[in-house]
Parts: C-alpha cells; structure tokens; sequence
C-alpha cells in the first residue's frame, strides 16, 4: 500500500509539472549552452530520479528528496524539482522556486518632494526578525509591475505618487527563483509621512516608516544596517542613473 501511494504521488507530481510547462513553457526553455538541460522525456526524467535517488540514499537520505515534479503548490509559490543532465553528463535533479502566474513582483524606493527616501522597518517571518526596507509586493494576476508598484506603495504607504521611474529587472536570488521583479523610484507628492503605519500595514508587519537623506541611507548601507536585497539593488540602480541626490 506503501508503495501504492507513493507511486501515485509521484505520478500527480509529474502531472502538476506537466501542466505547468504547458501554461508557463518560458519557465522550461533550453537555451544554447545551458549548463543545466532539463529533461522533458519521460524516461530520461526516471533515469535523473534514480540516479539521483542512489545518490541520496548513499548519504543516508531519503530517495524522495529526489522526486521530479510539482513537491510544493500554494497561494504564492511553486516548489519544482527538474530532472537535468548537467555539463559533465551525469543525470540528476536541480530544485528552484516558480512564482505563481505571469506576473511580476516589483519593489519601489519612495523619494519624497524634499530628496529623502522612505525606508519601513518591517518583520519578516523568513529570517525571523525586523529589516529596514523598501516597499515590495507579489504581482495580483494579470497586473503589470508598475500597477504592482502604485499598489504597494498605496497599500504601505499611502502616499500619492506624482512620477513612477522604472529601474530595471531584478533576480532576487538567481540561483533558487525562477521569476523577475520589477524595480521603481517613485517620486512622492509631499514631504512628509504619516508618524504611525495604521491597521493595515500594522498587520503585515510594518511598525515604522523612516525618512532618511541619501547621504544617511549611504550611512545604513556602510554600518550594514540594510541586508534587504531589493533595497540595496534599487538604491545601486538609482545611484547608478544619477537620480538621487544629497
């Protein structure tokens, strides 16, 4: 019975990765030279899971952590694990994170009317303590990264945005999330901010909004109070486009 059942777990997970690849195919392109060529036959994918299967029980772990497919689904992510055939042709399995839908996440870096920039000190339940950050949010679907980025911004801030720069793409972690974000400056209409968060960014962990001048966030960044990647990326593109000042 044992058997039976992880037999069928294991089929519903290569038919969630199926699916997956036939509504996301961008996710599961080969591109010339790739180091790491996923396998698409289903008897290449068996021979990576047993490979590495053999490999993992040799070190006294379970053969499962070997499994091709769909491991993880919820409301924000896709946990999938890709049979592969690395440089040196040996068949294996490579895991990575596959954001939900089509749509881009986007981080914004708040510069009020006077130059200085908004930081929120907020609790991530990730690494289990407070960081001094910029506002960032997942993609609702079917929203592009700069309505992404009104939104966030609304929804932490509040604050009515009078100009919208888009700064680039960004992989947060390129060797783990399959997804890109999308990167502001949002120019501010006013120079000041609200003295409390409120209810709603209360509840989502943000306790406190600081505005600081670049020359002080310069000062964060070298006492190596801000560890946030999106905010150290967005202020090096920012910096290195010249749009802050002081």
């Amino acid at each position: 019975m044992d058997t039976e059942r992880t037999t069928q777990d294991r089929q519903a997970k290569l038919a969630a990765y199926d699916a997956l690849r036939e509504s996301r195919p961008d996710m599961f392109v080969n591109p010339p030279g790739a180091a790491y060529e996923i396998l698409l036959d289903r008897a290449d994918q068996n021979r990576a899971y047993e490979s590495m299967a053999q490999r993992l029980t040799a070190r006294g772990l379970p053969a499962h952590y070997a499994d091709i497919g769909v491991v993880h689904d919820d409301l924000y992510l896709t946990l999938v694990r890709d049979a592969v055939r690395f440089r040196t042709g040996d068949l294996g399995t490579y895991i990575r994170v596959v954001p939900r839908g089509d749509a881009d996440g986007a981080a914004v870096l708040p510069v009020l009317a006077d130059g200085r920039i908004v930081l929120l000190r907020q609790f991530r339940h990730a690494s289990r303590t407070w960081h001094w950050e910029i506002p960032r949010g997942f993609g609702d679907p079917g929203e592009r990264g700069a309505e992404t980025a009104r939104r966030e911004l609304f929804e932490e801030l509040g604050v009515p945005v009078s100009e919208l720069v888009h700064l680039g793409p960004l992989h947060s972690d390129s060797g783990l999330v399959a997804g890109t974000d999308q990167l502001y400056l949002a120019r501010l209409a006013g120079t000041g901010i609200a003295s409390d968060p409120g209810p709603g960014p209360h509840a989502e962990g943000i306790d406190a909004y600081r505005a600081v001048s670049p020359a002080e966030l310069r000062d964060l960044l070298a006492d190596r109070r801000i560890t946030d990647a999106y905010t150290l990326a967005a202020y090096a593109l920012a910096t290195a486009r010249g749009l802050l000042t002081g």
